[in-house]
């Protein structure tokens, strides 16, 4: 993984957000499924883990795009961190 998105936490806590925000969705579809319209409450928590990944997202793009000389570069090696980082994001709960 290269440099930028290595050494940002911003990029590292959007990745994480974004797996507990699926694995939230899952969660409260089984809920809704289980338990009926009224459990849809629970699709709270993803809007909300989603929407602040999304914030972290925007800075830690904001951030290291300048390291990269263009944009196609940039969004190639953004798109090679995320493969790398993710499966780790969907188990770090069950690690500790």
């Amino acid at each position: 993984m290269q440099s930028p998105f290595r050494d940002d936490p911003r990029f590292w806590t959007s990745v994480g957000r974004s797996a507990d925000a699926l694995w939230t969705l899952v969660i409260a579809t089984a809920l809704v499924v289980l338990l009926g319209p009224y459990a849809a409450v629970a699709f709270v928590v993803p809007i909300l883990l989603m929407v602040s990944s999304g914030r972290d997202a925007h800075a830690s793009a904001t951030d290291s795009r300048a390291t990269f000389a263009s944009p196609d570069e940039w969004r190639a090696a953004e798109r090679q961190a995320v493969a790398a980082a993710l499966p780790g994001a969907f188990v770090r709960h069950l690690r500790r």
